[in-house]
């Protein structure tokens, strides 16, 4: 699967082609650009390869991360379902960095964020934000294989017209 997005947000405008990867969901690359439009601001970079020098470190790789002007990794961003091993690596390797983790349902940020507080020894370092309700299935619903976006985004909020489709939502912090 591939979605093609015509972004604009802010008064400025971006293309963002989203390709989905072995066994990838939809879902997946739906809650990929929503990172990306949540953390617009911050001049996100997805589809980032091992290659890259501020994943020099690392044996994985971010669903979306953002660089400061020093090419130092700034924020970290996870989609979906990640491991507690993964979040203890990054806690430990990005002292400085901001990691967040988004969830599609309230219940499993909720289930992470119990994990998160009973096993890491700095709990505090991880965001979590989830769809409230049944948004994440009304946001799912409305991204095609050919998206446009128009609106604002940043934060925890969302208010943009997607394929023509009216679309508010604040995610929640957990």
């Amino acid at each position: 699967m591939k979605i093609r997005c015509d972004l604009h947000v802010h008064n400025a405008a971006r293309k963002l082609i989203l390709v989905a990867g072995p066994n990838e969901p939809a879902s997946h690359l739906a809650l990929k650009l929503a990172a990306y439009l949540l953390f617009w601001s911050e001049d996100p970079i997805m589809g980032v390869g091992a290659k890259n020098p501020a994943l020099a470190d690392f044996d994985f790789l971010p669903d979306l991360m953002c660089l400061d002007e020093s090419g130092t990794i700034k924020l970290w961003v996870e989609c979906g379902s990640t491991t507690m091993n993964k979040l203890t690596k990054l806690t430990r390797r990005l002292p400085q960095g901001r990691i967040v983790v988004i969830k599609e349902l309230e219940r499993d940020a909720q289930r992470l964020r119990e994990d998160v507080e009973a096993q890491l020894d700095r709990p505090q370092r991880v965001e979590i934000m989830a769809w409230p309700g049944g948004l994440f299935k009304d946001w799912l619903a409305c991204v095609e294989e050919k998206t446009e976006v128009y609106g604002e985004a940043g934060g925890l909020s969302l208010n943009l017209v997607i394929n023509e489709h009216p679309f508010i939502a604040d995610l929640k912090r957990f």
